[in-house]
Parts: C-alpha cells; sequence; structure tokens
C-alpha cells in the first residue's frame, strides 16, 4: 500500500522541489515566495538538463539536475547580488507569513489524499490508450540514459516530442530506483498535490494580495474542481498536460508583477524576468499547449498595460513618442499571432468533435464543472462573486478578462460544430474539450479569492462580524479571548469549507479515474492475466529478445511492465518493413521463407497473444497474429487465462 512508499514520496516532492528553491532563492527570493516558484523553475531546470546531457555524453540522472541546478542558482545570485531582496517591506505578522503555507498543506493533505483514492495503489497504472507510450517512454529513457526531447521520439520512429513530464518521471524513477509504474504514480502525486497549490496560492498572493484569506481561499480552491489535477489522470492519459498545467500558475504569477498587474510589493525587477524566462523553457517542453494558455492569460495584461499608457499619455504624464510604446505592442501582437499558427498540432491529431451544445457548454463553464461534472458548489458561488467584483474594480478587470476568453474557448470546443472557426480557435488544443477544461479551475481559483477578498473587505460584512462577538457577552471583549475565538470560528469555516469542496465534481472525477487504474480479468489495456505473463516474461524470454503483439491490446506494454522490448513501443509507432511482413504472414512462417528473414531481422522470436479485446474496442489484430493456436510454426511457451506467449520455431 502507499504507506510502503512514503519515504520514497517524500524524497520525490523534495527531489523536484529543490532544484527550483535553489535558483529562487539566488534570485532572492525569499519565504513563500521562494518556495511557490520552486515548481515552474525546477521544471526548467530538469528541461535544461535532460536536453544538456546527451551533448555531454553522461546519463540523465540526478547528477546533470544538481549541476544546472547549482550553475543557474550561481549566475542567479551574481546577478541579483546587487538588488535588494525581492519583496523586501515591513514584515507582516506570524500569521500572516504562515497562512500560505498552512494552505499548501492543507491542499497537500487533500489532493494528494484523491490522488491515491483513484490510483488505488502504487503499482497500479492508468488502462488508457497514452499510457502505453508514457509508461514506455520512462523505461526507454531509463535504459538509454537519454531524456532529451531532440531524441525521445526515436523510441517510436518519430522526431522531436516535448518531454518534459517523461524527463521528471525519469528522475523519480533513477533516482530512487522505482518500477515504473511506481515512479509514475508518485510523479503524479508530486505534480498535484505539491506543484499544483503551491502555484495556486502564490498566484493569488501576487495578483490579488497576500492576506491570510487570500492564501487559504486559493488553497481550499485549488483542491475542490474536478476538472483538474484529475481530469488529467483520467482522460488520456495525459500526463504532460498535468505537469505542464501545474505549473502554468507560477509563470502567470511572474507575467502579472513583469507587466505590473499584480500589487506594488510583488518584485518586478530583472530578477523576475530571469525566473520568467526559466519557467517558461520548462512550460513550452512540458507542454507546447500550455504554453499557449500562458500567452493566452498574458493578452489580458497587455491589454491592461496597453490601457494605462495610453491613459499616461493623455494626461502628459508619459513622455514617451507614440513609436516607441506602439512597436512592443504590435511585436507582441505579431508574435502571439505567429505562434498561435505555428504551435498547434497537426490537424489529423486535432479530430475532436463537440459534446454539448452551446447553451450547456456555456452553464459548465461558469459553474467550473465542465465534461458534465456535478457543480462546484463551494468554489462557484464565491468565483461568481469575485467575478462581479473583478468587474466593478479596474485592478481585477484582467482576470474578469481571462474568464471570459476561457469560457468562449470552452463554448467553441465543446458546443460549436466542426469548423475552421473552431479550429482556427481551438485547434491549439487539439479541438479537444478535456484540455481545454483543465484550463478552467485556475481561472476560478483566482477569482474565488478574489470572492473571499470582497468579503473580508466588506464593511458591512465587517460591521456585523464585530457585532457579533461584541454581543456574546461582556467576558468576551477581552481581546486574547476574542481572538482565540476569531481563529477558532476561521478553523470551523475552513474545515467545513475542504470537507464540502469534496462533494460533487471532485467525487465524481475521482470515481471515474479510480475506473481507469482498476486491474481486473477484463481491463481495457491490461488485465490480471496479461500482467502475470509480463512478470514471468523473465523466465521464458532473453533480454535482447523483441516481442511481437498487438499494441492496442496492451501487448506493447511488455517494455515497461515485463522488461521485453515490445516491436512497437506505442501504439502507433513506425511499423518497418519486415515487422509488417511478418503482421501480415505469420501465419504462412512455416510456408513463406520471407517470414522467417523477416523474424531474423527484427530478432522476433517471441508473440504475445492478447485476444482481441483492444483499449478502444476496436479491432486492429493483423492478419498473421490471428488463429495462432493452430499455426504449426508456433509454439504455446505460457498462458494464463486468455493470454498466451508463442515462440516461433519454424524459424
Amino acid at each position: 500500500m502507499w504507506w510502503s512508499v512514503l519515504p520514497q514520496l517524500v524524497g520525490a516532492a523534495l527531489l523536484l522541489v529543490a532544484p527550483g528553491l535553489l535558483v529562487a532563492l539566488g534570485l532572492r527570493y525569499r519565504g513563500f515566495d521562494a518556495l511557490g516558484l520552486s515548481p515552474a523553475l525546477s521544471v526548467g531546470v530538469i528541461v535544461l538538463a535532460s536536453t544538456l546531457s546527451p551533448f555531454l555524453h553522461v546519463r540523465f540522472t540526478v547528477l546533470p539536475v544538481a549541476i544546472v541546478a547549482v550553475a543557474l542558482g550561481v549566475i542567479a545570485w551574481f546577478v541579483s547580488r546587487f538588488r535588494p531582496r525581492a519583496g523586501e517591506m515591513p514584515r507582516p505578522g506570524l500569521w500572516r507569513r504562515s497562512a500560505p503555507f498552512v494552505a499548501c498543506a492543507l491542499a497537500l493533505a487533500v489532493v494528494g489524499a484523491r490522488v491515491m483514492q483513484a490510483i488505488g495503489g502504487p503499482e497500479h497504472f492508468s488502462q488508457t490508450y497514452d499510457a502505453v507510450f508514457h509508461l514506455n517512454s520512462v523505461k526507454y529513457a531509463l535504459d538509454t540514459g537519454n531524456a532529451s526531447s531532440l531524441t525521445i521520439g526515436d523510441m517510436t520512429g518519430g522526431g522531436f516530442y516535448p518531454a518534459g513530464w517523461n524527463a521528471v518521471a525519469t528522475l523519480v524513477a533513477s533516482t530512487f530506483a522505482l518500477d515504473v509504474p511506481v515512479a509514475v504514480n508518485l510523479t503524479s502525486i508530486v505534480l498535484a498535490a505539491v506543484f499544483w497549490p503551491l502555484g495556486c496560492v502564490l498566484a493569488a498572493r501576487w495578483t490579488i494580495g497576500r492576506s491570510s484569506a487570500v492564501a487559504l481561499a486559493a488553497g481550499i480552491a485549488s483542491a475542490s474542481l474536478g476538472a483538474f489535477p484529475l481530469l488529467m489522470m483520467d482522460f488520456g492519459v495525459l500526463y504532460p498536460n498535468l505537469l505542464s498545467i501545474s505549473i502554468l500558475p507560477g509563470s502567470i504569477a511572474l507575467a502579472a508583477a513583469i507587466s505590473r498587474v499584480s500589487p506594488a510589493w510583488v518584485p518586478r525587477d530583472l530578477s523576475a524576468v530571469l525566473a520568467l524566462l526559466l519557467s517558461l523553457a520548462g512550460l513550452l517542453v512540458a507542454h507546447p499547449t500550455t504554453f499557449m494558455a500562458w500567452l493566452t492569460w498574458t493578452a489580458p495584461m497587455v491589454g491592461v498595460l496597453a490601457w494605462k499608457a495610453f491613459k499616461l499619455r493623455r494626461r502628459g504624464l508619459l513622455r514617451l513618442g507614440r513609436a516607441r510604446f506602439m512597436v512592443p505592442l504590435i511585436g507582441y501582437c505579431v508574435v502571439f499571432l505567429i505562434l498561435w499558427i505555428v504551435l498547434r498540432p497537426p490537424s489529423d491529431a486535432s479530430f475532436w468533435g463537440p459534446y454539448h451544445t452551446v447553451p450547456q457548454a456555456l452553464g459548465e463553464a461558469i459553474v467550473f464543472s465542465p465534461l458534465d461534472l456535478p457543480a462546484a458548489w463551494l468554489v462557484a458561488p464565491v468565483a461568481l462573486l469575485g467575478l462581479w467584483a473583478a468587474l466593478g474594480r479596474i485592478r481585477y478587470k484582467w482576470l474578469a478578462g481571462v474568464f471570459l476568453i476561457f469560457t468562449v474557448l470552452f463554448v467553441v470546443v465543446s458546443g460549436f460544430p466542426i469548423s475552421r472557426v473552431r479550429s482556427i480557435l481551438t485547434g491549439v488544443w487539439y479541438n479537444d474539450s478535456y484540455r481545454i477544461a483543465a484550463l478552467l479551475p485556475l481561472v476560478a481559483v483566482l477569482l474565488a479569492a478574489v470572492g473571499v477578498e470582497w468579503i473580508c473587505h466588506n464593511p458591512y460584512l465587517s460591521q456585523l462580524f464585530k457585532r457579533v462577538f461584541r454581543r456574546s457577552g461582556p467576558g468576551i471583549r477581552r481581546s486574547g479571548l476574542r481572538n482565540a475565538l476569531q481563529y477558532a470560528l476561521a478553523a470551523v469555516l475552513v474545515a467545513v469549507a475542504v470537507v464540502v469542496g469534496q462533494v460533487g465534481g471532485v467525487n465524481k472525477e475521482v470515481e471515474q479515474a479510480a475506473s481507469k487504474y482498476a486491474l481486473s480479468a477484463d481491463s481495457p489495456l491490461v488485465s490480471s492475466d496479461e500482467l502475470a505473463i509480463f512478470q514471468r516474461l523473465h523466465n521464458d524470454v532473453p533480454q535482447d529478445a523483441i516481442l511481437i503483439g498487438n499494441p492496442y491490446t496492451g501487448a506493447a506494454l511488455s517494455y515497461a511492465l515485463g522488461d521485453r522490448k515490445s516491436a512497437q513501443l506505442h501504439i502507433l509507432s513506425y511499423v518497418s518493413p519486415d515487422l509488417q511482413e511478418i503482421y501480415d504472414h505469420l501465419d504462412a512462417v512455416s510456408k513463406d521463407p520471407a517470414v522467417c528473414r523477416a523474424v531474423r531481422s527484427e530478432h522476433s522470436y517471441y508473440v504475445l497473444d492478447f485476444g482481441l479485446l483492444e483499449v478502444h474496442g476496436g479491432n486492429h489484430t493483423p492478419a498473421g497474429l490471428t488463429r495462432l493456436d493452430q499455426n504449426p510454426g508456433v509454439q504455446l511457451v505460457d498462458s494464463q487465462g486468455n493470454a498466451k506467449l508463442y515462440k516461433i520455431t519454424a524459424c
């Protein structure tokens, strides 16, 4: 059970936070600011280390990551050594300094428990289509010592592949000598329960304020929405999106600081620029579509900057020529447009259609419960209150603009028919409702924090709160007891909010995700019988053998789960002419010499027969792999239930 891997889980969290924390401290961020920036900066460090390792002819392990982290930390210290410490101003009280840590600890406990509940056990794995590539890619990186985005695509016969997640999971697996499924699951827990809340609380503090209420609201809200992080562990499985969206809030916080839509105390000097560049390097390689989501977030910020500059110029306070202002603005728009066109997947991968009508999709977006999830009873009302407050305050209007943009995108992708307009607007995200749905929770978290801040600073509610305490009896007027009662009431409210936040969407998403990780006799990708065959492969199959099988049945996972390489490490891997010959004509191996030549060329003397059940319910069984039990050229080596292992004896 999970207790058996608790030390490795804690170690994985420290391992993945430490590189970014070192760089953040070098940039002179302190306290929670340094910790909150760590996830985004860590991924940037890991991506750089994984990319540089092949050029330096060293294996990708914790050593190159540590070297890159130390080097960047030293450079950061050198660059910022003459600058004042980021965010220095009169120190707030102990509770205000502690609140963001408490908020993240609450979210860590809640999200961590729900993710563990969804996965079921540390050795479980996702029974979904993309799990084949993701699990095998970690095994491939461990065997080759290479997790670079430039070369990991060689595993499937492809080219460049954004391998940020693959590098992160491989780092965890290699550092703690874990089996691939365990390493992937521990990585998922860290991303969901550590990275995501840290980023959300940081983004809330840097865009709204550093009050205790804002921190607690952001922490609780980050753990109370079904659309992220659990949705990315349910659908797909989209591990790269899980990583990229979990570090998106940190990159948005830095953009808010640089664009000056954040409070005045937030650091917005060279340190913020350098931190943003490193975080964007990690974000881009984690998943380019989430980098495009970051660009979408920045558009309202740039709009605010342009409006402020226009107003200052009209008042004669801005002494810049029109060209010096317009050139950067036009340049931003041109770069945005170019990236919007270029950074999108191929059209044959963007085939997803709508699943709702426009009114249904609009309703789901407004209550932050996409894809038929129950309403977010805790977050939605507070977030909508925050939206109302944001519309009434110039400081938060950009956030209302972000809500409008992502609501429109979700309505278009989920409710519009397949068309050119739909592809132009949402093709960046594969025209996929799930990927855009997972971007809505961050908007909800920040709007909920605005809503809570409005409640706390509303004069009528403040007066009502004071009257309640004043009328509680003469002894209550003493400040010590009154403060104790206030803290007790706050603790009760927090506990109630945590419980209510799990009702509805989160509960349903845990249930849905759990069904994707369950191992049974009829699991869609790898059944219990098939897993048993994998676990016995070392008894019957040589280490250097290449196994043949229909990858749609899960046979391709012999590599990650059985330590024996499959001819196809991904369902859509490149198929060589020799492999195609085996697929098409293995049933004639006793008569056709060409088949044996192909078997020898591929060194493929073993065949996995996992029946006709495929992960998506289709039928892709090659003609040569049918009726193996009647093929005189093969011999049964092992079997359990409907899962069988054959050896080609005719060659």
